[in-house]
């Protein structure tokens, strides 16, 4: 590099920033989509902590005559209507409620959420490694939320507090649980997940969204006019440094080179240069000037001196 010219070396300057600059608008990208993934995550979360609210505030939903084969529901009832056509009704509480919604969301939007829990009712409701760390961090820190990425997939999870309606399906067994949900719940899942308080994590709100990748996303960004203006700005800058600054030192190294071969009669064209210019090469070519007048000077004077056959001392 210590070898290499003025010219060349700018080059490199420029190859250096503009790889800096793609690497720097890279990371603020990389950023800026984290930072949307976590405002959707919450939104979603939001959406999911208010609907389970209201289910377990209703004491469930009922469907009538219809449920989801895969999610299953927690109770039937039949009702005999006064056309004496017999109806049966579905209970979902807010965990297959969520499941249900989930799988809406995933067919039509992409993204999918669910409930887990370290203590699960349903197998479906086991956390995953991810989940399982999420669970551990969020008890261990008192996190608002953890997130991270597998892949093209983020995964964001957030704790569930557990609330007073919750109690009516995960508070003590004795005195909060009471019929005919004690006896439903009892049947179906056993002894498992009672004894929650106001206040515990029943578990974590877990969101998986998928994410543009990075590719897809500078090439959404980006436009012709990008690329102009990039052209532009480099044709700019060749043009400043090869001619502005380049240029001139490269005629004052001929200059100098001729000087010291005894030519001392080039034009350095400084007719047009004020004194008091602010312009640093500028300067160095006045200086040179002068530099190059004062050899002329003593060029005439020693062969002034020669003419008139005086003998100069030898230098030592």
């Amino acid at each position: 590099m210590k070898n290499r010219s003025l010219f060349a070396k700018m080059l490199c300057l420029l190859f250096v920033l503009v790889t800096l600059s793609i690497i720097s608008y890279t990371l603020v990208i990389q950023k800026t989509q984290r930072e949307f993934l976590i405002r959707q995550a919450k939104s979603v979360s939001r959406q999911i902590i208010l609907t389970r609210q209201w289910i377990a505030s209703m004491g469930g939903v009922w469907s009538k005559g219809v449920h989801n084969r895969n999610h299953g529901f927690l109770t039937t009832y039949q009702s005999n209507s006064d056309t004496d056509q017999t109806s049966k009704f579905y209970l979902h509480n807010p965990a297959l409620a969520t499941r249900e919604i989930s799988s809406l969301a995933d067919l039509k939007y992409g993204y999918n959420f669910r409930v887990v829990s370290d203590r699960f009712r349903e197998p479906k409701n086991k956390p995953d490694a991810f989940e399982d760390k999420a669970l551990d961090r969020i008890r261990n820190h008192a996190l608002e939320y953890t997130d991270g990425f597998e892949g093209q997939l983020y995964r964001y999870a957030e704790p569930l507090y557990v609330k007073k309606g919750c109690l009516k399906c995960h508070g003590d067994l004795n005195e909060d649980v009471k019929e005919p949900m004690k006896s439903i719940l009892v049947e179906k899942y056993g002894d498992r997940a009672f004894g929650y308080k106001v206040g515990d994590v029943r578990g974590i709100i877990s969101i998986q969204i998928p994410r543009d990748s990075l590719t897809k996303i500078l090439t959404s960004v980006f436009t012709w006019w990008n690329f102009i203006i990039g052209a532009v700005s480099v044709f700019l800058f060749y043009f400043f440094t090869r001619f502005v600054i380049a240029g001139p030192l490269v005629r004052l190294t001929e200059a100098a080179t001729q000087l010291s071969r005894g030519d001392i009669d080039m034009d350095l064209g400084t007719e047009s240069i004020q004194e008091d210019t602010k312009n640093e090469i500028a300067h160095l070519t006045l200086a040179f000037e002068r530099l190059r007048k004062s050899f002329q000077i003593m060029h005439n004077k020693i062969s002034r001196t020669k003419e008139k056959g005086v003998t100069l001392p030898k230098l030592r």
